[in-house]
Formats: structure tokens, sequence, C-alpha cells
């Protein structure tokens, strides 16, 4: 009976910790609903920024994320949905006659995504979807 007990009181332990780790985690980790919107921001914002780029006939040669939330200021008509991407690490430069735009993770310092502006129809590298680790410094 004592050794039944034992067992119970084992695995109830066993079962809490798993369950208090878990918690924890999620509430300093990403939020997956907020990331999972950021996804569909991006496929936006690159919409506007190729509009953009047709235009004027390019992108500033040294475009970096200050000069891309300034540029997508000006088509994008949601301002609050700019502030929410804003709130990410985000780095942006440009590649040939388009830009790539990096959405780090501030705890993990993980890239979430990687967009090539060029493609408006979908995020080209959804780490955070595809549940990749790729540092933000690559």
């Amino acid at each position: 009976m004592r050794s039944r007990v034992r067992i119970l009181f084992l695995w109830s332990a066993i079962i809490f910790s798993l369950l208090g780790l878990g918690c924890c985690q999620s509430s300093q980790g990403i939020d997956p609903k907020k990331v999972s919107e950021i996804e569909e921001y991006l496929i936006d914002f690159s919409k506007k920024i190729e509009g953009h780029r047709l235009q004027t006939g390019s992108l500033p040669p040294d475009l970096d994320a200050e000069k891309f939330f300034s540029i997508l200021e000006s088509y994008y008509p949601d301002k609050k949905i700019i502030n929410i991407v804003q709130k990410y690490p985000v780095r942006v430069f440009r590649e040939g006659e388009s830009y790539v735009l990096i959405l780090c993770d501030k705890e993990s310092k993980m890239a979430l995504y990687k967009d090539l502006g060029s493609t408006i129809i979908y995020v080209d590298f959804p780490y955070y979807r595809e549940g990749k680790k790729v540092s933000c410094s690559e």
C-alpha cells in the first residue's frame, strides 16, 4: 500500500512539474496568435512597398528599418498594425531591386520571419511557424 502511495505521489509531482514548466515557458515566450497575425501583415507590407517601388522606380540604396517604415506609413492605411510590427526587433536591408526584412523575438534573439519583398503572396521563411531556430545575427 505504501509503495502505491509513493508511486502516486511521484507521478503527481512529475505531472505538476511538467504543467508548471509549460506554464512558465508560455508566459515568457511568444504569443502564437500575435506572431501568426504578423505573418499576414508582412505579406501586406510587401505589396505596399512593391507598389511604392513600381511608382518611384526604386527603393533607397541605404534602406533600413527606419526608412522602410517611413515609406510604409505613406501607403499603409492601418498605422496600428505598423506599430505592432515595430515593437519587434526588425532589420531591413536592400537586396537587388527589392528588400529583405528579418523580424526577431526580443527575448530569444531568434528570427521569427525572414521575408523577401520581391514575393508578395507569402512570407519566404516563416521560421516560427516551421519551428526552426535561426539566430537574428545571421
